[in-house]
């Protein structure tokens, strides 16, 4: 090949550099374009014309066939590992071996995330130099892509607190070691517990479209919404139920024996004085119309509703439940909170507790469950641990009966054929929701999950959150013995011999 074909090839594939650069740059085609092709087509076929017995001669020898040979392979291979990769980009499965399936999103997280009708803005807030800073901005990424797996619609966005410092004004930010902030349709949430619980309850928050009410009963010595200080107040439960998009209103029945027309539900709280006839019927009419209504009563205090409460199959019980623990000097009873493991593994409420997690109560009274009406269905959805003991008073003289009482129930269905479809929720034990209990074990979930299935918002259900599970090995002196002498004395012993033998092979062969 003469060195005019040479520069003609050079200049050629100058020319295509030229034409794909400018195509690039300009972000379309243009007019002036056709000229870088039209020289690269002019200089690529005169050397191809003029050269054409060289270059038949060239690509018919033996070498070079099977040097293009072994060119369309590695090229092949390349664009095979190229399309594989934006699949696997694309779309990609993954699988979850772990005992507890701690690396996969429950099945609520899944469907609120699958029905995203727009678009959702995670931001994350940091501040270098923080504590924790890194970790956590690890741990959020890892799980926001497990949401961010199920839609394309979740956008992820981190922000230096230093950097925009107008951006943490406006969102009300001042800590540097993490804080997130969710936002959809107009509707933000902040949180700052990086964990699936939380991000998932934050969800539904910023999709519901509009506030759940809650009435609380007062005037009959309730447990008062607005007290913070006294560990009796139901003001830390007030203020979760706010911070979870819940309206909480009082409601004076002595005063209106007649409940509300927007209540999604009514919640009665430690009544220490009996409910009036008026305020009775004032909540059997609502639940024959339909409604969702708490009881939780103080220990030993029916506040007269007895006669209500049997018409769901309900009886309060005159008693004082307390755990009995084995001592070194024989069985006692366990001073303090009374412990409830034992939750219904069927009832939305209490499904998604765990069986090493519990409830606490202060001294509850136990429920019994007597002929429940025809359309109606009644669950204990948590019971007092085994082998629980019943007092008549707290002197706590000799032995009562023993067992797992039931401490919580759940009714629903209709009250009559012309009602319309209640909820229920009894519980022994008004303390369990107070101020000094409220975020105790499990006493928060009981208390907002009840809620949500109240409100008719399966949705809102808590998510307990996954606990890997440990694996225990245990070897006796016998096991331990041969695992010593079987293994971890032998096989370093081999290998030092091998690696020995294959040094001195190679050395003197």
């Amino acid at each position: 090949m003469n060195k005019l074909s040479k520069l003609s090839f050079l200049f050629s594939g100058i020319s295509l550099v030229c034409l794909i650069l400018g195509r690039l740059a300009l972000g379309g085609w243009h007019h002036f374009l056709w000229v870088p092709l039209v020289f690269f087509l002019v200089l690529l076929i005169i050397p191809l014309v003029k050269e054409g017995r060289f270059i038949a001669d060239f690509f018919g020898m033996k070498t070079t066939k099977r040097g293009l040979s072994m060119g369309t392979l590695i090229l092949l291979v390349l664009a095979g590992l190229v399309i594989v990769n934006i699949i696997a980009v694309r779309k990609y499965k993954t699988w979850d071996f772990s005992t507890a399936r701690a690396n996969t999103l429950s099945e609520q997280s899944i469907q609120l995330v699958k029905n995203l009708k727009s678009d959702l803005k995670a931001t994350f807030f940091y501040k270098n130099g923080a504590e924790g800073n890194q970790e956590n901005r690890q741990a959020f990424r890892e799980l926001i892509k497990k949401y961010q797996d199920q839609s394309d619609r979740i956008s992820l966005d981190f922000v230096e607190v230093d950097e925009r410092p107008d951006l943490a004004n406006e969102y009300g930010v001042n800590k540097g070691s993490g804080v997130v902030f969710l936002e959809y349709q107009g509707r933000r949430n902040r949180i700052e517990k990086i964990d699936e619980q939380e991000i998932t309850s934050a969800l539904v928050k910023v999709t519901r479209e509009t506030d759940k009410i809650i009435y609380f009963v007062v005037g009959h010595g309730e447990l008062d919404i607005e007290d913070a200080r006294d560990p009796q107040g139901l003001n830390a439960l007030k203020m979760l139920l706010t911070n979870n998009r819940y309206e909480v209103r009082p409601l004076t029945l002595s005063l209106s024996p007649k409940v509300p027309a927007d209540a999604d539900v009514v919640a009665l709280v430690g009544p220490r004085q009996n409910l009036t006839s008026q305020a009775i019927d004032a909540l059997e009419t609502y639940l024959k119309q339909g409604g969702s209504v708490l009881i939780a009563l103080e220990s030993k205090q029916e506040a007269g509703l007895g006669p209500l409460l049997s018409k769901f199959g309900i009886k309060v019980e005159n008693n004082y439940i307390l755990n009995v623990v084995e001592t070194p000097v024989g069985r006692g009873i366990q001073q303090g909170a009374t412990m409830a493991p034992n939750f219904s593994s069927d009832h939305e409420i209490t499904k998604v507790f765990s069986r090493n997690e519990m409830v606490l109560f202060k001294t509850p009274t136990a429920l019994k469950r007597e002929t429940v009406p025809a359309g109606m269905t009644l669950v204990d959805i948590v019971r007092a641990q085994d082998g629980s003991m019943a007092f008549p008073d707290l002197k706590i003289t000799g032995e009562g009966p023993t067992g797992s009482f039931p401490l919580a129930m759940a009714a629903q269905g209709k009250m009559g054929p012309d009602g319309k479809d209640f909820r229920l929720v009894v519980v022994g034990d008004a303390d369990f929701l107070s101020n000094g209990m409220l975020y105790q074990n499990l006493n928060r979930d009981l208390a907002l999950n009840a809620m949500a299935s109240l409100a008719k918002e399966e949705n809102m259900i808590s998510i307990t959150p996954k606990e890997p599970a440990v694996t225990q090995m245990s070897l006796n002196d016998s096991g331990m013995s041969m695992f010593i002498w079987a293994f971890a004395v032998p096989l370093p012993l081999l290998m030092l011999g091998l690696s020995i033998g294959l040094w001195t092979r190679r050395r003197f062969a």
